[in-house]
């Protein structure tokens, strides 16, 4: 399916009807990291590699560092082990903060209908570090993304170098403004 658009001269062109993603709205579910930890004992994973093979996985589903947080948090007298959580963001009036992008930087966009557990549901001894959290256990598998956003000064690697997962996939790679960087 393709739009119209008017050019100079009063004729129509066509171009393809998914070159832009609204990305960011009201109610968006999503994930913001680093491709590669930051800390510097930390083992060199890509993290973005990982995910578009295994999903979203929280900290304790992982092994030999695959996940590997670059805060340092310990939480104790709470229910549900905080390691057991993948961490996602609702976006709403406080989200604003994770539309800014540097190069390194991902966000995975889930299906915003993927089921959540709030910060209520947690409890009030819950420590809320993030007003639009809300959390999953386990996992989040692959086949509930629906794109990825990068910064436009990755996008050559990450398309050379991940492009059989995306494929395989069929998510699109985006730039944080939308752009549809690949499929192209």
């Amino acid at each position: 399916m393709s739009k119209k658009k008017p050019v100079p001269g009063g004729a129509d062109t066509s171009t393809p009807a998914q070159q832009k993603r609204n990305l960011w709205h009201m109610g968006a579910l999503f994930h913001c990291t680093s491709r590669f930890p930051r800390k510097a004992k930390a083992p060199r994973v890509d993290r973005l590699a990982g995910i578009l093979q295994r999903g979203l996985l929280a900290p304790a589903q992982c092994s030999a560092g695959l996940v590997c947080s670059d805060l340092s948090i310990q939480v104790t007298g709470i229910s549900v082990p905080y390691d057991g959580l993948v961490f996602l963001h609702r976006y709403g009036e406080q989200s604003y903060i994770y539309t800014i992008c540097d190069p390194g930087r991902f966000a995975v966009f889930v299906d915003p209908a993927h089921p959540v557990i709030t910060q209520e549901d947690m409890g009030d001894a819950w420590p809320v570090l993030c007003q639009d959290e809300v959390y999953v256990r386990d996992s989040v598998p692959c086949e509930h993304f629906r794109a990825i956003a990068i910064h436009p000064a990755d996008a050559e690697g990450v398309i050379s170098e991940l492009a059989d997962d995306l494929r395989r996939l069929a998510i699109p790679l985006c730039d944080y403004a939308g752009n549809i960087l690949w499929p192209r």
